[in-house]
């Protein structure tokens, strides 16, 4: 009896020894990986910190017009994250200050792949592409940006414009339109809206638009003031609004191609020979505008 005691003493002894190593051994192991996820998430914050002093040094030094540092260090960040849009949203940035356009445009295609959500980057996209004559992409661009941006209403001028270049007037009339319901009194939303309304051939509209204007004018709105001005034969009104918007030469080559269009071939004439004597260059645009009316009065 006393044996078997002993031997099932022995058992629990084993067996207690068993589980308690079991134990350990979890528990060291539980330690290990909370040691290797701790380690991991300091390597994570310390590269998000390294990455984020990179873009801001790439920042100031942009900003100081040390240009190639500048394309050097958002490089470094772009290596290190290869899956962060920052980095190639301010190289585009600074191309696009540069004025090196196709540049900024495939960064910012880049970057919009690695997050579609930016709005403010489908908004400044669409401007560019709207420069570069890419109207059917910049109508695109606009249309995310309209849907991302917190700030709306430059995307929506933006789409207004290129719906413009595209020559759909009507839609970009009820963009303008819709824009204006936020800010009944916003000058360069009036102006569009004015020249939208001029080009869909409703005069009358469009100039009740451009008086109703109250605040500074932009330039814009003393071109479409002019323009409507010129349809209606007062080129001296209208070269009075031109000259508060644009330079002499360009003043007179408009109201030439606004003769020239009504048929008014001699006003046409003179317009275009008063744009190249005012022109401090040759100037292509007004040469070529004289050549047409000339044929245009030989034909007659």
């Amino acid at each position: 009896m006393n044996k078997k005691l002993t031997l099932f003493a022995t058992l629990l002894w084993v067996s207690a020894v068993i589980t308690g190593c079991t134990s350990t051994s979890r528990l060291t192991s539980q330690s290990v990986e909370n040691a290797v996820v701790k380690s991991g998430d300091q390597e994570q914050l310390a590269q998000r910190e390294r990455i984020d002093l990179l873009l801001a040094q790439g920042d100031i030094a942009a900003r100081d017009g040390k240009i190639e540092y500048a394309f050097h260090l958002f490089l470094s960040a772009e290596k290190l994250a290869p899956s962060d849009d920052r980095a190639l949203v301010r190289a585009g940035n600074l191309h696009r200050t540069l004025g090196n356009r196709e540049m900024a445009i495939k960064a910012w295609r880049i970057a919009l792949d690695r997050n579609p959500s930016n709005g403010n980057v489908h908004e400044s996209l669409g401007f560019l592409l709207l420069e570069t004559g890419q109207y059917d992409a910049a109508v695109n661009a606009f249309e995310q940006a309209v849907l991302l941006a917190t700030e709306k209403r430059r995307a929506m001028i933006g789409l207004g414009l290129a719906c413009e270049k595209r020559q759909d007037f009507e839609r970009a009339l009820t963009i303008y339109d819709t824009a204006l319901r936020a800010e009944p009194a916003a000058v360069e939303l009036l102006t569009y809206r004015a020249r939208t309304l001029m080009n869909l051939g409703r005069f009358i509209e469009s100039k009740s638009v451009i008086a109703s204007i109250i605040n500074e004018p932009i330039q814009a709105t003393w071109i479409v003031r002019g323009d409507l001005f010129a349809i209606d034969g007062d080129y001296p009104a209208a070269l009075g609004a031109y000259l508060e918007g644009l330079s002499e030469q360009w003043a007179y080559q408009r109201l030439g191609e606004h003769a020239l269009r009504q048929d008014e071939l001699d006003h046409a004439l003179r317009f275009f020979r008063q744009a190249s004597a005012a022109s401090p260059r040759f100037f292509a645009d007004a040469e070529n505008g004289v050549a047409v009316t000339l044929e245009k009065l030989r034909q007659k």
